[in-house]
């Protein structure tokens, strides 16, 4: 017979516990029959006291015996410990019915003790097992006392000697007992399983509730590790977040400072070179120095465009660039900078051509802005095609609220894999680097922040060697 109770431990020390509440109990009722004045009870008291002094001290040895199990880790001993409390009641209770009276005795209820105490530590096989063992005693008591291998023990007046019919009403009696047994054992066992069967189903719902509650506690603990992180992040964040404002803004100002420091000067020597350069017969200037003042006059006007789109850049960053819209015809802007732009346009023989619709509606935007957008497109496209090309610009209704400018020119093209990068800040193609390594890399990316801020949208075609087409979607506002 094996334990079933999933606490074996707790399941032996169940048994011990019983005992100091029944042993007393069996005690005292043992004490009081002495008092029946109609009994003849032979039981002596000696004997009484020798008994339960007896069971108290095995009770406290099978005390100790669970504790040295549990405390040593022998699980394996605990099977053996719980038959060996069932044998021991067993065979108390044997004498004690042998002293009592016999069959005749109130003795043989004793024995359900350890029938209950089987079917709380076994299945139902074990409790009919014991239950049979118990029957056996009972029934054997008779018997052995009838054939006076046992001596007959009254527990009221009487021989002491069993006569056939006593015997026969004695074993029927017994017979009886024995049956009740199995049945007190079957049913007692037969709800014993039913209970044990809903705890084993409460135990593994408790169980994975256990688990549940675990994970959700281990959850809340990395939750709250990563919200301390996630603070402790955002106070760092914060700091360099202050920082970097900071020296955004000192950027800001150095960059302001050095530009307007710079143009002072650089707008002073564009106007002696250009003086020079227009008075040309005044000064005598033989063909090189010319060509010298030229190139010193390109030169500063390229310093001079470099330092106006990095504070253009400077203003967009830090939101300082700001915007006056006005209704605009954008055919009238886009052919005034065309008229401009016309002379380098013919010196290199590339043809301009403006597909105007009869009908275009008129767009609320910053026209100095917007001139900036077009005027950086066209001298693009001007710089980068060849001679003898042609820049195309067309316009259409996309919507019924927005425009659609596109500037085409098959000049040099975007390689493939650099076309991602053509509107970040100072990034320029390879090959526009080849033909014109002076470029300072930030005009488009003014081009679409400009346009980003009227609320439209840019993007571009291109294939390298055969040319590009922006693409310019604008709002119209009525």
């Amino acid at each position: 017979m094996k334990l079933i109770h999933q606490n074996k431990f707790e399941s032996n020390r169940w048994m011990i516990r019983a005992r100091w509440f029944y042993a007393p109990t069996l005690f005292l009722m043992g004490l009081l029959s002495k008092l029946d004045p109609l009994g003849k009870n032979f039981f002596p008291v000696p004997t009484m006291l020798f008994l339960f002094f007896s069971f108290i001290l095995l009770n406290i040895v099978f005390y100790k015996l669970v504790h040295y199990i549990e405390s040593h880790n022998k699980q394996q001993y605990l099977n053996i410990l719980a038959t060996s409390q069932i044998c021991v009641e067993l065979l108390f209770f044997t004498i004690i019915l042998h002293l009592s009276g016999g069959a005749e005795s109130v003795a043989p209820i004793f024995f359900f003790i350890p029938i209950v105490s089987s079917i709380i530590l076994f299945d139902v096989i074990g409790s009919l097992i014991i239950a049979f063992i118990a029957g056996v005693f009972v029934n054997l008591m008779v018997v052995l006392e009838y054939y006076d291998v046992l001596e007959d023990v009254p527990g009221y007046p009487g021989t002491g000697i069993l006569s056939y019919e006593q015997f026969l009403v004695a074993l029927t009696s017994t017979i009886t007992i024995t049956a009740v047994y199995f049945i007190v054992g079957s049913l007692a066992g037969y709800l014993s399983s039913v209970i044990k069967n809903r705890e084993s189903q409460l135990s593994e719902s408790k169980r994975r509730a256990q688990l549940q509650a675990e994970r959700l506690r281990l959850l809340n603990e990395a939750y709250n590790s990563y919200a301390r992180q996630l603070v402790r992040k955002d106070l760092d964040l914060t700091k360099q977040n202050e920082r970097f404002s900071q020296l955004d803004k000192e950027k800001s100002e150095f960059v302001s400072t050095v530009s307007h420091q710079l143009r002072t000067p650089l707008s002073a020597i564009k106007w002696t070179l250009d003086t020079l350069l227009k008075n040309e017969e005044s000064t005598n200037l033989t063909v090189e120095q010319r060509a010298l003042l030229m190139k010193a006059f390109e030169s500063n006007e390229r310093i001079i465009n470099l330092i106006r789109d990095m504070l253009g850049i400077d203003k967009i960053e830090s939101g300082a660039l700001g915007f006056s819209f006005i209704e605009i015809n954008v055919v009238d802007l886009i052919n005034n900078i065309i008229e401009e732009v016309g002379s380098q346009a013919e010196r290199r023989s590339i043809k301009i051509v403006v597909n105007n619709p009869s009908e275009l509606p008129k767009i609320l935007v910053d026209p100095q802005k917007m001139r900036a957008v077009f005027q950086n497109l066209i001298e693009n496209s001007l710089k980068y095609t060849r001679s003898g090309g042609q820049i195309t610009i067309n316009f259409a209704m996309k919507t019924s609220d927005s425009i659609q400018i596109d500037v085409i020119d098959n000049g040099i093209g975007i390689p493939k894999d650099q076309q991602t990068n053509i509107f970040n800040r100072f990034f320029r193609a390879e090959n526009a680097k080849a033909l014109d390594p002076e470029g300072s890399g930030l005009g488009l990316f003014i081009v679409k922040t400009i346009i980003k801020r009227h609320g439209g949208e840019m993007s571009f075609e291109s294939e390298e060697g055969k040319g590009t087409t922006f693409h310019l979607t604008l709002p119209v506002h009525h």
